[in-house]
Formats: structure tokens, C-alpha cells, sequence
């Protein structure tokens, strides 16, 4: 008897992981196919369902997981402050500053405009930057930043988050990127 028990147990284990890891494989697909598309700054931005505007000014868009416990955070900045002769690395150095952020050298990718093929092809000139880091001196974090040359002037996207939750909420933040549209 506990020889179907102990069977039993294990059989419906295998069949909870296997629905979980097709409900997973399946989220990247249904966060663009689900998305809410947001006009910032000349350019669209497929937002994912689950992210939570948390501040909605002029030129400053926030969004949160409010759904779960993620500390994560998306800011859509506009930086009107610049002219449209400073160089990308420039403006990504000079908020990098203000955050007070140091990346780890080890663990930080960047990414040049020719990188960013989706970007580079519908002619949007992008600087990306990724990887762990430390804030003020004392926040570890998962760091993902992008400076944008956009229609109307630069924007500066980051992804904000503890290092474990930067790898839950990371692939939705670079699947927006990816799908980043000049608006018509």
C-alpha cells in the first residue's frame, strides 16, 4: 500500500512540474501578445499586463510588480537636458553618476547601438548597459539601463531590481526592449 502511495506522490509531483514549466515557457509569448502598448517620447513600448504604473508624470513613467513581492522597478525617463550632439555613453556615464551606481566589471555587458539589431533596424540609436552593481554605496542590485536618441529628444529606461528578482522580471524588461516601434 504505501509502495501506490509513494507512487502516487511522485507521478502527480512530475505532472505539477511539467503544467509549471509549460506555463513558464509559454509567459514570453503571452506578455507580448497580451500587451498594453505605451507612447512615450515619439516611441511604443509593449508593457507587459502585469506591470503597475506606480507614477505617471510628464516626462517620468514608473511601473512595479504589485502582484508579488518582486523588488523590481521600470522607469521610462525623459532628459530633456541634453542636446542632440551628446553621445550616448555620455548621458548613460552622467545618470550612472547621479544614481550613484558602480557596475561590477566582471558582470556588466554593454551593448552598442549596432548590437541592438531590433532597435538598429527600425532606426532607433540605443545604448544598453546590464549587470549587477552597487547603489549609494550599499544596494546590490540587478541593473539594466538604456539610453534611447528618440524623436523627441533621449530617454533613459532602467530595470531596477534585487540580483535573484533581476532574473524573474529581466527577460520581460529586455523582451520590451526588443520590441521597441517608432510611432507612425
Amino acid at each position: 500500500m504505501d509502495n501506490y502511495i509513494s507512487w502516487s506522490i511522485l507521478i502527480l509531483t512530475l505532472i505539477g512540474i511539467f503544467y509549471a514549466a509549460t506555463i513558464i515557457k509559454g509567459e514570453k509569448n503571452d506578455a507580448l501578445t497580451t500587451a498594453s502598448m505605451l507612447e512615450f517620447s515619439g516611441l511604443l513600448f509593449p508593457i507587459p499586463r502585469w506591470w503597475t504604473r506606480t507614477c505617471d508624470e510628464e516626462d517620468m513613467i514608473t511601473f512595479e510588480r504589485k502582484d508579488t513581492r518582486y523588488d523590481w522597478k521600470a522607469t521610462f525617463l525623459n532628459l530633456k537636458k541634453y542636446s542632440d550632439e551628446t553621445s550616448l555613453q555620455n548621458i548613460f556615464e552622467d545618470v550612472a553618476i547621479e544614481r550613484g551606481l558602480i557596475f561590477d566589471k566582471d558582470f556588466a555587458i554593454i551593448h552598442s547601438p549596432s548590437e541592438l539589431k531590433e532597435l538598429y533596424e527600425n532606426g532607433i540609436e540605443a545604448l544598453r548597459v546590464e549587470g549587477t552593481a552597487t547603489e549609494k554605496n550599499e544596494n546590490r542590485l540587478y541593473y539594466d539601463g538604456l539610453v534611447i536618441k528618440a524623436p523627441e529628444g533621449f530617454i533613459f529606461l532602467e530595470s531596477k531590481a534585487s540580483v535573484l528578482n533581476g532574473l524573474l522580471e529581466g527577460p520581460f524588461f529586455e523582451q520590451m526592449i526588443q520590441n521597441i516601434k517608432l510611432k507612425s
